[in-house]
């Protein structure tokens, strides 16, 4: 099981959910909550994350939190089409029996040859007499 490195001066307070928070201190001594883990014990995401969001990591601050926020978008944008694909993948699964059923009774047609022919005359000009 990974651990948070010493350095970091962090602490873990298990949740009611059974995740636990990550608790730092910020420059006046205060807690806040730097993270909330997926699972519930510490992991290589976590200590990852954690790291990738460390701004004092990097030579240059600006290229890496650069790097980190396109790092954040791409990863958004990636779930994002995930989950869109299977949204429409979960719909089509639904629909398949519907129109199968619908185009395999005997005697369905989709055309014009449905509506009435006093109908088409009334909607396209032949009077009636």
């Amino acid at each position: 099981m990974p651990t948070l490195p010493e350095s970091w001066n962090l602490k873990t307070k298990k949740r009611d959910d059974g995740k636990l928070d990550i608790i730092g201190k910020d420059d006046l001594g205060g807690e806040y909550k730097v993270r909330t883990t997926d699972a519930a014990e510490i992991t290589e995401r976590d200590v990852q994350e954690l790291k990738d969001a460390d701004r004092e990591s990097y030579r240059d601050r600006d290229k890496g939190a650069r790097e980190f926020c396109n790092k954040l978008v791409a990863h958004g944008k990636s779930r994002s089409d995930a989950d869109e694909g299977a949204f429409v993948d979960d719909l089509m699964e639904a629909a398949g029996p519907v129109v199968h059923a619908g185009l395999e009774r005997e005697g369905t047609s989709v055309n014009f040859q449905r509506i009435p022919q006093w109908r088409w005359d009334l909607a396209f000009g032949k009077e009636e007499n």
